[in-house]
């Protein structure tokens, strides 16, 4: 769905998450959030949530009742979720972002932070 002179952005500030539009939303647009367990995601969640967007959340070890569980770092569960979804916006939150964990788990921080990230993107535009 388009929206015609709609302009959206997503303003960050320390401890907070705006979603900032021009005009009323269009019902019916969806927006999948990744990693909407953590921080960032929960509030971007809730910005979309508040401003009437249907949000589907992802989370992978914490995913509660209300989010869908989803392995980012695997191809055909990522192509499932946008293929079932069809969201018109993904914000992809999910990330590993602690430098210690980084440095021992390597491989793993590489396949969430880069390949996940790839996986979205390509999917994504087909």
């Amino acid at each position: 769905m388009s929206r015609a002179g709609a302009e959206l952005r997503i303003m960050f500030s320390p401890g907070r998450v705006q979603l900032v539009q021009e005009e009323v939303v269009v019902p019916g647009l969806k927006v999948l959030v990744t990693g909407a367990t953590g921080l960032l995601g929960r509030a971007v969640c809730r910005e979309f949530q508040n401003n009437g967007w249907l949000v589907t959340g992802t989370g992978y070890r914490r995913a509660r009742p209300r989010l869908l569980r989803c392995d980012l770092t695997d191809e055909d569960a990522v192509r499932g979720l946008l293929q079932e979804y069809k969201p018109d916006v993904i914000i992809h939150c999910a990330a590993e972002r602690r430098p210690d964990v980084v440095e021992r788990h390597t491989d793993a921080a590489v396949n969430l932070n880069v390949h996940a990230t790839s996986t979205l993107a390509k999917e994504a535009g087909e």
